[in-house]
């Protein structure tokens, strides 16, 4: 999950995050007609939250997202939380592996475009592997086993 929310950070909506230089996870949050704008972070050190509403239900104003007006909050305060403190990295669970895949095809890949993703371990892509397509709906029944089964 952590690996997932620090996605948020690199590649999307949490991207104003990446000016601490240092490892962090995050979701951004929006309701409609824009009454709620959050920004929810962590580090390996803290986790903080940031809301922007007002409390009876009103607009914040149009396109005051979790990213364009939670966020600078969060930055400016995790900056001040974090000065002096070297970067650490968020702790990898045992049984967990990364690899470099293809972000179309999801295979093993060394090219630029390239992006890291985590799988338990034995889970994850090798080439030439074949797997069935499933339906979204079936996600949750793959069965992620790459060995042969014994007859």
């Amino acid at each position: 999950m952590t690996h997932l929310l620090e996605g948020v950070v690199q590649q999307g909506t949490g991207w104003r995050a990446r000016t601490l230089g240092r490892p962090v996870a995050a979701k951004t949050g929006t309701t409609d007609q824009y009454f709620d704008a959050w920004f929810i972070g962590y580090t390996p050190e803290y986790i903080t939250g940031v809301w922007v509403g007002f409390d009876d239900e009103k607009s914040i104003g149009e396109n005051e997202t979790g990213s364009r007006a939670a966020s600078p909050i969060w930055v400016a305060f995790m900056t001040e939380m974090l000065k002096n403190k070297p970067p650490r990295d968020f702790p990898v669970p045992e049984g967990i592996e990364f690899m470099k895949v293809d972000p179309k095809t999801g295979e093993i890949s060394l090219a630029k475009q390239a992006i890291l993703e985590c799988y338990k371990d034995g889970t994850g892509p090798f080439r030439g592997a074949s797997h069935p397509t499933k339906t979204s709906t079936d996600f949750f029944k793959f069965d992620f086993n790459l060995t042969p089964k014994a007859n």
